[in-house]
């Protein structure tokens, strides 16, 4: 698949077919994580990768759900917000591959630590969007979950991550289910989001 073609073509799924995903395809998809820009070069990354079954299932059970907060949804984000919410435990137990990226937390992911952490927070999230696009480029589907409240500790205890490794989200990877559900886009576009030399 072309570049731009994937970029365009990406959405986030949330409902997947019960069909395994080729190891060769899995890793040329962390390949491409692995690929991404770093900050000051030092690609502090490891990654945990899930296809076993029961494993999938088991991490998913330290996932919770978010209640519907609309009875009627009257914008791309409020339709976002319908789709994804009850589904962000069985959108992990229900994905084919799980992949759990952690990156080296040296220092606080605040301004109060002078923003040194943003860098490798940010460095993830790099690593993350490569892997999506790669996904979109074998034909897969993909989708996130970022880890809230009690999240983060149980999962880290299950994976048995030690510190001071932390994991921004959860990317779940399979074959999207017949009608799988996904929201409008939030329409952007150079004209109105771009500004050229200053705001």
């Amino acid at each position: 698949m072309e570049f731009y073609e994937a970029v365009h073509k990406r959405r986030s799924i949330r409902q997947f077919e019960d069909r395994p995903i080729a190891r060769e395809t899995i890793e040329r998809i962390v390949e491409a994580g692995l690929a991404a820009p770093s900050s000051n070069h030092q690609r502090r990354w490891q990654l945990v990768v899930l296809t076993e079954k029961d494993r999938i299932v088991e991490l998913s059970r330290h996932i919770r759900n978010m209640p519907r907060r609309f009875k009627e949804a009257r914008s791309p984000q409020q339709e976002m917000m319908q789709i994804s919410y009850p589904r962000q435990r069985s959108m992990v137990a229900e994905a084919a591959c799980v992949i759990v990226p952690t990156f080296h937390c040296k220092y606080p992911i605040s301004e109060e630590g002078g923003g040194w952490g943003l860098n490798d927070y940010g460095a993830a999230w790099a690593l993350i969007e490569n892997m999506l696009l790669a996904a979109t480029a074998e034909g897969l589907s993909s989708g996130v979950h970022i880890p809230v409240r009690k999240e983060p500790a149980e999962i880290h205890e299950f994976l048995g991550i030690p510190e001071p490794w932390r994991l921004p989200a959860l990317v779940v990877l399979g074959h999207p289910a017949a009608g799988a559900e996904t929201p409008r886009q939030v329409e952007v576009s150079v004209d109105k989001n771009v500004h050229w030399q200053t705001w």
